[in-house]
């Protein structure tokens, strides 16, 4: 029933969003080149209020489509972008972005080793927004779509952002996310010291990893869902990721961690998702894995919900995951079920485990 009213009210929002497409103000002519830091290109700089459709060849570029701080109200819709070196899409200190029904796929092709996080679409500092009903996949990068706050203490590479913002409050719903190697499916993270991502809602989307599949040169798709506070005294807060499906990843399937000092997973919830062989292949390829997340579950497993408590964290302030729930889930084939470490309080009510050695299983201390 829960789910029923939300997909109402999403559903409610997301037209809302559409029939407001009219008062857009189309851009005759993509303006196209540098974005005036070092030698970054973009196939469409956006303007404010535009909307983007059609084919976006950015071969040759670094980014497909660039949205740069405080560029409001763009939309992206039925559009085909693809070809970039780097990301498909980025985004940077803004808000109002609606990336929707459109195929972002097959770019971050040549990805510029300065910058440290490639994906098809890339939100840093966005707030307000949607990434809704996209096919995306084919990067050679560092996975499908992140929601990042934005910080200029983080060197990124790319544009310097002009304030430390915060990503909340955002939606990314009914995406296909497939096929993009060598980083996770989608990300909602907290990038920046003392930064925030808050009220974000990762809804109904296909999350596909790599299974057993021939990889190529290109790389493992990790295929996974990350909610994280990465950077010291960073939080994630109040995150949702419900009804999604995600099969195959090479790491948890569904993950909620704080990796550094001070760093807090608070109140963010993981229900109703579908989560098979998550972490399949873990034991096949343990150098995959990030070697600074000692407080992983030590076999494959479905969700995981963990503050990275290591040496390096423990003082003087150790990371925290508080109140974090894990209701109404259904973990297919999987060692450990649900995995949780040095995390405190929450629920975890109603999960469904088919073919699973052990349902729960916790740690607590310094891995």
């Amino acid at each position: 029933m829960r789910a029923l009213v939300i997909s109402i009210v999403l559903l409610f929002v997301l037209s809302a969003v559409l029939l407001g497409v009219g008062s857009y103000a189309a851009v005759p002519g993509n303006q196209s080149g540098t974005i005036g830091i070092g030698n970054l290109t973009a196939a469409v700089i956006a303007q404010p209020g535009e909307i983007i459709t059609g084919t976006v060849n950015a071969t040759g570029y670094s980014f497909g489509v660039y949205i740069g701080p405080g560029v409001t109200g763009v939309l992206i819709y039925h559009a085909h972008i693809f070809g970039a070196s780097d990301h498909g899409v980025l985004a940077v200190d803004t808000s109002g972005i609606s990336v929707m029904d459109s195929n972002i796929s097959d770019n971050v092709q040549h990805p510029d080793p300065a910058i440290p996080d490639n994906k098809e679409v890339g939100f840093y500092g966005v707030s307000n927004s949607y990434i809704v009903g996209n096919i995306i996949t084919g990067s050679k990068g560092d996975g499908g779509v992140s929601v990042y706050s934005s910080s200029s203490m983080v060197p990124t590479g790319m544009p310097v952002p002009n304030v430390n913002a915060s990503g909340d409050n955002n939606f990314i719903a009914d995406n296909y996310v497939a096929n993009d190697s060598q980083g996770c499916g989608i990300v909602v993270a907290a990038w920046g010291p003392g930064q925030t991502v808050a009220n974000n809602w990762i809804f109904n989307n296909v999350v596909m990893g790599s299974l057993l599949t021939q990889h190529g040169p290109t790389g493992f798709a990790v295929g996974t869902i990350v909610v994280a506070a990465d950077f010291p005294f960073s939080s994630a807060i109040d995150n949702v990721v419900l009804d999604n499906t995600v099969i195959g990843g090479l790491e948890d399937g569904i993950i909620i961690n704080a990796e550094a000092p001070g760093a807090a997973d608070i109140g963010n919830e993981i229900a109703g998702n579908y989560v098979k062989l998550g972490a399949f292949q873990r034991l096949n390829n343990p150098p995959f894995d990030n070697a600074s997340d000692l407080n992983l579950a030590p076999a494959p497993n479905g969700i995981a919900i963990y503050a990275n408590l290591i040496p390096q964290t423990s003082k003087p302030s150790p990371p925290m995951a508080q109140d974090n729930i894990v209701v109404d889930n259904t973990i297919v084939d999987e060692a450990i079920g649900i995995w949780v470490a040095n995390a405190y309080g929450g629920a975890y009510i109603g999960n469904v485990f088919e073919n699973v050695t052990t349902n729960f299983q916790s740690f607590y201390g310094t891995g």
